[in-house]
């Protein structure tokens, strides 16, 4: 685990078989073309997470234990899939911490997708951490980031982040 700017980055997070269900059910027919907000930022989405009890409550209850937190609620839980050339707009999350989950199994480091923090004052990157499977990352909601998307000459599948939006 490494930290700055309350930016907690921890691998390994779950253990194999975990993250083969996850994968799964990310796996599953649910995505629609909704996520990013604008025509021109769009990508995949899955929506609704937190309605189905092995997200809320099973991965819930491993993630408070591994980060040795309680939450006092949880916001929204979701999915958001990029392809090639699906970059996500810069933003800050609604919630007071984000928790972001990469469950894709396989992943190279020229296939790119990593998640940019973004200093609101110069508008400039301030932190990249790099995408890599079974990767967690547990920032305050407030700090503006995007994803990149994935390279696109190379890649040929879904970047996937399982997204939990917490209250303190």
């Amino acid at each position: 685990m490494s930290s700055s700017l309350n930016i907690s980055v921890y691998n390994n997070f779950f253990k194999e078989e975990i993250q083969n269900e996850i994968w799964e059910k990310m796996m599953r027919p649910k995505w629609s073309f909704t996520g990013g907000g604008t025509t021109r930022n769009r990508f995949w989405h899955m929506d609704g997470l937190e309605k189905e009890k092995y997200f809320s409550e099973y991965l819930y209850e491993i993630i408070c234990k591994k980060l040795d937190k309680k939450f006092t609620s949880i916001g929204r839980i979701y999915a958001n899939g990029q392809t090639a050339g699906q970059n996500g707009s810069i933003h800050s999350d609604d919630g007071e911490m984000t928790f972001l989950y990469y469950p894709n199994l396989e992943w190279k480091i020229h296939d790119l997708g990593h998640l940019m923090f973004i200093d609101s004052e110069n508008d400039e990157i301030i932190k990249t951490i790099s995408y890599k499977p079974n990767r967690a990352i547990l920032f305050p909601a407030n700090i503006r980031h995007f994803a990149q998307a994935p390279h696109s000459k190379s890649f040929n599948d879904i970047r996937v982040s399982l997204a939990y939006k917490f209250y303190m």
